[in-house]
């Protein structure tokens, strides 16, 4: 009976809300329905207290995920019941990132993110339809850090601007000296600097980064991306050259089998 009564409270907050008028922070009370120019809805339950997120911020929630009236995640079912990321960095949906911009320590809401602000026409595999409505019944912001600058915007500066010798040597003394502190040094930092010059096609810089830093790494997922660079050169060999020596350490990987099954197919 309980979850019957939330399921219906949600449904009158979401319907009422289409006439709720954005309000001042200060004259937010629990229960309010919020709605921002791009259409997320969000009611307060409990307001924290604690640092506002920002840019760069490491959070930690507790979260969970309904479509259409039914959970289909919930992070206290998982080993390590916060969901964590960096927030405006992390590779999130557009509603998730809104509203993490929104909140501080210790804020309890519901969101409610329209398909625009979700997974739109393609849906997100089983779980979530097409065009869904999907709601956080709870998104508790449990712990926010304090902002770090982002690794990976200083190193793709030197790269342009300089070389990539230059940059693996600042990745070095930064992460070997009292300044890793002030950065955001995980591998995901190496992965964004791969595809934004990929992206920009400039793929030679691409493999002359990342090969070196998967070396120093000993990192098989950025040797895989120094592989897709080398194919995007035209140099299919070298390519599979480091893919087969990937297979070795990993036969049963599926991903490597496939790619190797392609190359092997262009000249």
């Amino acid at each position: 009976m309980k979850s019957i009564h939330i399921i219906a409270m949600l449904a009158i907050l979401f319907i009422c809300s289409c006439n709720t008028k954005p309000k001042a922070t200060n004259e937010i009370a629990l229960g309010d329905t919020l709605t921002t120019k791009s259409g997320l809805q969000y009611i307060y339950l409990k307001k924290g207290e604690g640092r506002k997120i920002e840019t760069g911020s490491a959070v930690g929630t507790y979260l969970s995920l309904k479509v259409q009236d039914s959970v289909v995640w919930n992070t206290n079912e998982l080993p390590d019941s916060l969901f964590t990321y960096v927030a405006n960095y992390s590779r999130l949906i557009k509603g998730f990132t809104e509203i993490t911009m929104l909140l501080r320590e210790g804020d309890e809401v519901i969101a409610i993110l329209p398909d625009s602000l979700a997974y739109g026409a393609k849906g997100a595999g089983d779980i979530i339809p097409p065009f869904a409505t999907i709601v956080y019944d709870q998104f508790k912001v449990i712990s926010v850090e304090e902002p770090k600058l982002f690794l990976s915007d200083t190193l793709l500066a030197i790269l342009k601007a300089e070389d990539a010798e230059k940059s693996i040597a600042k990745y070095k003394e930064i992460t070997n000296g009292l300044d890793s502190t002030k950065y955001h040094t995980d591998t995901e930092q190496l992965f964004r600097i791969h595809d934004v010059l990929s992206k920009e096609e400039k793929h030679q810089l691409a493999f002359d980064f990342i090969f070196p830093m998967a070396e120093l790494t000993d990192n098989s997922r950025l040797k895989y991306k120094a592989a897709m660079s080398l194919e995007a050169l035209g140099k299919v060999n070298q390519a599979k050259d480091i893919l087969q020596k990937l297979l070795v350490k990993a036969p049963d990987n599926q991903q490597i089998k496939m790619k190797l099954k392609e190359l092997s197919k262009k000249k």
